[in-house]
This record gives C-alpha cells, structure tokens and sequence, in this order.
C-alpha cells in the first residue's frame, strides 16, 4: 500500500509540474507583451488563492465524507479543466506537428540537449536572469523563520496561525495585485518595479533582525501579555508588521520577476521559447529551496541573529544586482527618449 501511494503522489506531482510548464508555454504563445504584467498577476493570484481556499474546501469534503470522497472531488476538478481547455479551443493538432517536425533530432538525444542550452543560453539578457533569479529569493527565508521564533516565544498558535496564515496571504495577495495593476495598468516596466520593490523589502527585513535582537529568546511572560499593551504585545505586533510589509514585497517581486521572465523568454526564438522559460522557473525554485534546505542547521549552529544578518545582507544585495540588469539603463534613458 505504502509503494502504491509512493508512486500516486509521484505521478500526481510529475503531472503538476507538467501542467505548470503547459500552462506557462500557452501562457508565452497567446499574450501580447503588454499583457503578460496582468496574465501573470491572475496566475500568481490564482495559485495562492487556490493553495489556500481550494486547499481548505477539499479537507472540508473530507470531513463530510472520507478520504475517496475528497480524491474524488479533486478528479472532477481536472476533469472540469480538460474540458474548459478543449472547449476553448487551445490545443491545436497541426502545431504540434510542425514543431515536432522542427525540432526531430538529427545526433542524439544528449546532442539535441546541449544544443538546445546553447540557444538558450545565446539569448541576450538569459545568463544575468538565472543569476537574478537564484539569487533574489535567498533572504525570504526570513519570512518563514520568525514564526518559528514567535512559536518559541511562546505566542499562542491560534493568534500565530491567524497573523501568519490569513493575514499573511492576504498581505501577498495585495502585494501581487498591485503589481499587475502597476505593470498593465500603470505600463511600468518589469525591471522598474523590481529595483523599488527589492529596495523596499531591506526595510522590513532588517527591522525583523533589530526586534529579534531587542526582544530576546527569553518565552513571553503569558500569552495574555499579548491583548493589553505591554512590552512584548507592542513588539510582537511590530514583528507581524514587519512580517506582513515583507510578504507584501515578496508578492510585488514574483510577480514582476515572472513577468520579466516572460518577456525574456518571448524574445527568444520560437521554438525554444517554452525551454527557455522552464529553465528560467526551475532556476527560480531551486533559488527558493536552496538556501531553505541548509537554513535550519545555520540556526542551530551560529543563531537565529547571525542568520538574520544574512538574511538582511541578501536583501541588500539583491539591489545592486538589478542595477547589472540589461534594460536598467534603458529604463533610466526613457523619460529623456519620451520627451522627444
């Protein structure tokens, strides 16, 4: 049983990550450049919206009914998308074909791998955005640490779970929906909303390093501290500030690195255009867990204020590595170019 499960989790989150490439591929084939900021805001909302809300309502059904009925709810869910996707009218057969046609492989299969790395990689801006993008997400470890200093702290899971959970994903939510209003609505490029947002998200990081600092590691004196004012409900109520004005930054960034993403991805030949991307979003999550799979045991072994130095330190340096990026001194030349 326990190497049936194994594998069904294995398939279903094969397929995941192959719907995630699928999707991004359309994604890349049907929008228009000036589109992609709002296209990839409703994907990024969709995902946290639907990690949150579907997430709930299926563990919901399962209280109604069992765990089959949950499994089975969730099929249906599919179901229903492959017929919204053949009812739209999104897959066409005789594309495929040309491109299989285009892409059939002449020498090997490791042949046609590096050659398709060597076209990637020819792209002009593909080298600075898979630094950008493995590195820009190192600090935002931070935002998952301090609860786990808060827990220690002593504070009350139910006041933690609402603070770090709702609040919290509202507050990424808003971030992200500022940013597509910001790049569809407003026409600000990528890059523009890269470079405020990174400078905007040192603030919050360092000032969660200066509170964990200043309140200590000493357990609150009770959890009713926390409803009246009192040192620790004052700074425990800065630390969730703090925490919800990081992860508003947090969503502004994604969105915009993935819309910058796209459109570097866009101006590449067509038929690498989805390779490209895929390179670009794997490079992304392997930035994001990187740093996660070692953070714990840098803790451990130099303390949570070492490690938040860090943190700040990253966030700092994310600034200046935009400042490397090739269209930074596009965007500084345009108002003059706009005015002639």
């Amino acid at each position: 049983m326990l190497g049936m499960l194994t594998m069904v989790l294995f398939l279903l989150n094969l397929a995941s990550a192959t719907q995630d490439i699928c999707v991004d591929s359309l994604a890349l084939k049907i929008l228009q450049p000036d589109e992609l900021g709002a296209g990839n805001t409703i994907q990024v909302v969709a995902y946290k919206a639907g990690s949150v809300f579907a997430g709930g309502s299926l563990l919901w059904v399962k209280d109604l009914s069992s765990w089959s009925g949950m499994w089975l709810v969730f099929a249906a869910m599919y179901f229903l998308c492959i017929c919204l996707v053949c009812g739209l009218g999104l897959v066409r057969s005789e594309k495929k074909v040309g491109w299989r046609n285009e892409m059939m492989p002449s020498q090997s299969f490791l042949n046609l791998i590096k050659e398709n790395m060597n076209c990637i990689f020819k792209v002009q801006g593909t080298v600075w955005m898979v630094c950008f993008v493995l590195f820009y997400k190192l600090c935002e470890r931070g935002e998952g640490t301090l609860p786990i200093y808060l827990v220690d702290k002593g504070v009350p899971m139910s006041k933690l779970a609402f603070w770090t959970g709702i609040v919290r994903g509202v507050a990424s939510l808003s971030g992200s929906s500022v940013c597509g209003f910001l790049l569809s609505a407003r026409s600000f490029s990528p890059d523009r909303v890269l470079y405020a947002a990174a400078k905007l998200r040192c603030f919050p990081i360092f000032f969660q390093f200066l509170l964990i600092s200043s309140w200590g590691r000493e357990p609150i004196a009770s959890a009713d501290s926390l409803d009246v004012i009192s040192w620790d409900s004052v700074v425990f109520y800065l630390a969730i500030l703090s925490f919800c004005f990081a992860n508003f930054c947090a969503g502004v960034l994604t969105t915009a690195a993935f819309t910058a993403m796209m459109t570097l991805s866009q101006s590449a030949p067509e038929h690498i255009q989805s390779s490209h991307y895929s390179l670009l979003a794997t490079m992304e999550v392997l930035g994001k867990l990187a740093f996660a799979t070692v953070s714990g045991g840098l803790i451990d072994t130099f303390g949570l204020d070492c490690v938040f130095v860090l943190f700040a330190v990253f966030s700092v340096l994310t600034v200046p590595l935009l400042r490397f990026s090739p269209n930074y001194e596009k965007e500084k030349q345009k108002p003059s170019c706009d005015k002639k």
